[in-house]
């Protein structure tokens, strides 16, 4: 545009320089040439200015819509984002209630092993002979026939019994009832076979209350009591939310880690897996 406005200029003085130069005038037919090359200059110029307006609006418009639609993608991935960590959320919870399944589903066959080992053998008393009978009343070899006594069944509920009682009691929210049932089955014999699940539930119990300081406490007599139980890798798990949920974040992605790092493969390993992740990406970094 600037070399244009020059030519223009140019010619310009250069006609007027000549019409006012007696000794080098142009032939009227000459200057009609300049001046219509002049006009058509000028008309170019003009579409020229016309075209690099509209150029500059396309411009202003389509860095309008490139902006709005980078402000509608950012906001679809923040909304992305926030949908997937609720998904994740979702997954851990209902990852955590199919281990408590799995639990549950382990300590009812424990507890059908025990009362099958329990369960008292009951002989029925030898029959005598009766009147007219065909049986030697001396009985075999002539020795008397003695009966043998009724069995006697011990009364009060079993250990098995109570437990069974302070799981329900758990299931239904009576965590109160539940914690003394299950600290009954740990006092009459501390190394059963049961007394493991018991410390674990009692920590379940407080955990569901928000008493995250004693479920850590139960949670580790588990671990620290029975090293051979089949609770340990949930006790660990169970401890690091509760220590996630105290806002203990360092202690948590440790326990997490000695999850993965102890119980690889399992249904533990993976949510451990989701809740470090989860841990780390909302943490922000030390300074």
């Amino acid at each position: 545009m600037t070399q244009i406005f020059r030519i223009v200029t140019a010619t310009a003085v250069l006609a007027a320089w000549s019409l006012s130069s007696p000794s080098l005038a142009l032939a009227q037919r000459d200057r009609d040439v300049i001046v219509a090359e002049l006009r058509q200059i000028q008309a170019q110029l003009a579409q020229i200015q016309t075209s690099h307006a509209a150029l500059k609006a396309a411009i202003e418009s389509l860095t309008v819509q490139t902006t709005d639609q980078r402000d509608a993608l950012r906001k679809t991935l923040a909304d992305s984002n926030v949908t997937l960590q609720r998904l994740e959320q979702d997954l851990s919870i209902l990852s955590a209630r199919v281990d408590e399944t799995n639990g549950r589903i382990g300590d009812l066959q424990q507890e059908v092993g025990s009362m099958r080992q329990t369960q008292p053998l009951i002989i029925p008393p030898l029959e005598t002979a009766g009147d007219g009978g065909d049986s030697d009343p001396d009985g075999v070899d002539g020795a008397p026939i003695v009966p043998l006594p009724a069995p006697v069944i011990a009364a009060g509920p079993s250990i098995t019994d109570i437990y069974n009682q302070a799981r329900i009691d758990y299931t239904q929210g009576r965590y109160a009832l539940a914690i003394s049932g299950f600290k009954d089955v740990i006092a009459s014999n501390a190394r059963g076979d049961l007394a493991d699940n018991a410390h674990y539930w009692i920590g379940e119990c407080h955990f569901s209350q928000r008493g995250y300081e004693r479920a850590i406490e139960s949670f580790d007599s588990v671990v620290r009591e029975y090293p051979e139980s089949n609770k340990r890798s949930d006790a660990y798990l169970k401890k690091a939310m509760a220590l996630e949920s105290l806002a203990r974040r360092s202690e948590a992605m440790l326990m997490y880690e000695l999850v993965i790092d102890q119980f690889p493969r399992s249904q533990h390993e993976r949510i451990a897996r989701t809740r470090l992740e989860e841990l780390m990406r909302t943490t922000p970094p030390r300074p």
